[in-house]
């Protein structure tokens, strides 16, 4: 959903695969044998507004549908190599592929290069949400006012499918270290040139059931070479008996950099095909040295709840209310707040 890194990537790419997939068996086991997959997610929803910031309430329609092209194999070795193409299938999207990475695994643990998000995002923990709405997409349904300064959104983590190289360890007593390196975000795997470039990502995670209560832990760290800028991110959710109550904290601070700091924190509860959620989410963006930047506050009260229908098939709904604040922008235009609710049906295959 981010960049490329060329657009004929997908079909080199997919063209390798199946090259390889019919090809005679050298090195593996087995031919490098395909599977296909894919999500639709269609939503229904609209907002309106007690302060309008400068823009329109309405009713809207949001889409987000991939197909999945994975070839897998494991080599004489005992290393397994996987392959993964994520490709946008919505016609209003100008990206042809999502995600695209090759993966290799064993005892050492696990390699990624390619399209993906770097290894702390993967093991982020956020709080839990029910319905298939973030608290980043109530704002993106509200709409940033007119004049609002600098916002951040809601996301705690620094997800991004920039082209990246990963290593996780294997998981020791439920724990697992993980470290990334971007040299180009924005970009390609090549040098990057020019400021904001060579981000490294460090993440230990942590997952475990005692008598029956589940933990799910995260610390994770972000450092921009290039800006003597940071960040730094942790994740909690304890569940139990079909509840679950968690959050998470993000905060990015640098010497010429705007800081920014976000968290959330959420309930949640299971049984059968129903779940019910609870989710609050908070944005402090600051300002860079000096002041120059506006300074940017957001709040999302949000509720959610979820209905598995059959195997991949699921019915979602959110109902929220979000409020942004510019506070320190110019002009009359700097807020908006208002309600919002967004429905739909979620298919995995």
């Amino acid at each position: 959903m981010k960049k490329v890194l060329f657009g004929t990537t997908t079909l080199v790419a997919a063209g390798l695969i199946s090259s390889t997939a019919f090809a005679g068996d050298v090195t593996s086991k087995d031919n490098l044998q395909l599977s296909i997959g894919g999500k639709m997610e269609q939503y229904f929803g609209g907002v309106g507004s007690f302060g309008d910031g400068g823009r329109e309430d309405g009713m809207g329609i949001n889409t987000d549908t991939e197909v999945y092209v994975n070839g897998m194999t494991t080599l004489d070795n005992g290393i397994t190599v996987k392959a993964v193409i994520q490709l946008e299938a919505q016609t209003n999207s100008t990206i042809n592929a999502d995600e695209q990475y090759v993966e290799l695994s064993g005892s050492f643990g696990r390699i990624q290069a390619g399209q993906k998000e770097d290894a702390a995002s993967q093991l982020a923990v956020t709080a839990p949400t029910v319905g298939y709405v973030s608290i980043n997409d109530t704002y993106t349904w509200l709409g940033a006012p007119v004049n609002g300064g600098t916002f951040a959104g809601g996301d705690t983590t620094w997800s991004s499918d920039d082209a990246t190289v990963s290593y996780f360890t294997p998981s020791f007593y439920g724990f697992t270290g993980a470290v990334s390196y971007t040299p180009n975000p924005g970009g390609a795997l090549v040098p990057g040139r020019g400021r904001g470039r060579d981000h490294v990502f460090m993440s230990v995670g942590y997952s475990n059931e005692f008598s029956g209560v589940g933990i799910d832990a995260d610390v994770g760290s972000r450092i921009d070479t290039s800006q003597n800028a940071w960040g730094i991110r942790s994740g909690l959710n304890l569940s139990y008996a079909g509840f679950t109550v968690g959050g998470s904290f993000m905060g990015i601070a640098g010497d010429d950099t705007s800081e920014t700091y976000v968290w959330d924190a959420g309930l949640s509860y299971a049984v059968g095909p129903y779940a019910v959620g609870f989710t609050y989410g908070q944005n402090d963006g600051a300002q860079q040295d000096g002041g120059a930047t506006g300074v940017g506050h957001e709040a999302s009260y949000m509720v959610g709840g979820s209905y598995n229908m059959g195997p991949g098939i699921s019915l979602v709904g959110n109902v929220f209310y979000a409020t942004m604040d510019g506070e320190k922008a110019a002009g009359n235009n700097d807020t908006r707040d208002g309600v919002g609710a967004v429905a739909g049906v979620v298919l995995a295959f």
